[in-house]
């Protein structure tokens, strides 16, 4: 009897948690960004499985969205891109670079709140299991995070030409070039191996 084989599928294909930030893997779920970009979150459902994914909600949960708010949603990954690219290679936060970051801070700032959990102080949110910045607080307060720790500095981009996908780069040597070596690392593995091939059979040919 033959057995079904489990295709896996290319890291980039699904949604992958490789940035080591959230607000980073919330703007990794844009897919070859840099060539022909292919956005995951195609519906309200998807979305959801990522919040899912990265415990944002909890198991079956599922957060109801209007048309407006799920565009929002896009707007504000779209708008950390930008940052992060520019930290990523080399800029430093500047007030014009932290403006719409900040002006997304002050909307969620006020659904913030301390709250008191066996004994200690933490913060929590304030707000409708129905709002939208349940998802989105924890992410702009994960991109501001990363803006004022010295993390910053290690912010990547991936090398792969179609790619742009963004990490901190946490590596001893400092050195990690591709998000993941399952996938854009592996393809330039490919790419080495036929160039060579085809640097191997020009030379027999001008040898002939």
């Amino acid at each position: 009897m033959r057995q079904n084989k489990t295709v896996k599928k290319p890291a980039t294909k699904d949604f992958q948690f490789i940035g080591g930030n959230l607000a980073l893997d919330f703007v990794n779920t844009v897919g070859d960004r840099l060539s022909t970009p292919h956005d995951k979150f195609v519906s309200v459902t998807e979305f959801n499985r990522w919040a899912r994914l990265c415990g944002l909600l909890g198991e079956g949960e599922s957060l109801p969205l209007t048309k407006r708010q799920f565009k929002n949603i896009r707007d504000v990954r779209e708008e950390l891109y930008p940052l992060f690219r520019a930290l990523a290679y080399g800029s430093q936060p500047t007030d014009r670079l932290l403006r719409t970051l900040n002006s997304r801070l002050a909307k969620v700032a006020r659904k913030r709140r301390l709250a008191a959990v066996k004994g200690e102080a933490l913060w929590g949110w304030d707000m409708s299991k129905r709002d939208p910045d349940r998802i989105l607080g924890p992410i702009l307060l994960s991109a501001a995070e990363l803006t004022i720790s010295g993390l910053w500095h290690k912010i990547r981009q991936c090398d792969d030409v179609h790619c742009g996908w963004l990490f901190v780069d946490r590596s001893r040597a400092r050195r990690r070039r591709w998000c993941s070596m399952a996938d854009c690392g592996n393809r330039a593995k490919v790419r080495r191996f036929y160039r060579k091939a085809d640097l191997g059979r020009s030379d027999q040919r001008a040898r002939a």
